[in-house]
């Protein structure tokens, strides 16, 4: 018996421009939740400084962090904490968490979120004004997460 896996062809994400607008910021998908069976979903993140989520649980939803550069900082449950290239962070479901670009430049963050679902909300949020709070508070309903500010 074969073993069932996310997908049975490789996905290749080639260097390139396309992404989704979020954070004032670009999301570059490089891992569609539908591609792999909502397993997982990868996304690069380009974001500005000064500029992050607001604090925030997944109902569903670990979310893990890699920090290409910049320096972010993160909250994750009551820890708060600075980080630069080559950190890892998880934020676990149904813990809040958020992360901020505390530097002068674009920083650049690897995102991995298991399940995938959740990869379809940046999608969604591209078309969406980054200060349209009551359109981004029902997007993020929808997908079972909460703002907590």
């Amino acid at each position: 018996m074969l073993e069932q896996t996310e997908t049975t062809v490789p996905i290749v994400s080639l260097p390139s421009t396309d992404g989704v607008n979020v954070l004032d910021g670009r999301s570059r998908v490089l891992v569609r939740p539908d591609a792999v069976n909502d397993a997982y979903a990868m996304l690069e993140q380009t974001i500005p400084p000064g500029k992050g989520p607001p604090l925030h649980t997944h109902r569903h939803e670990t979310e893990i962090f890699y920090v290409i550069e910049g320096e972010f900082e993160f909250r994750v449950a009551g820890d708060r904490f600075v980080a630069g290239p080559g950190t890892n962070v998880v934020g676990p479901r149904d813990i809040p968490h958020t992360f901020r670009n505390v530097g002068t430049t674009p920083g650049k963050l690897l995102l991995t979120i298991i399940p995938g679902r959740f990869g379809n909300y940046f999608i969604e949020v591209d078309s969406v004004a980054d200060h349209d709070r009551a359109t981004i508070e029902r997007l993020t309903a929808k997908y079972d997460v909460a703002l907590l500010e």
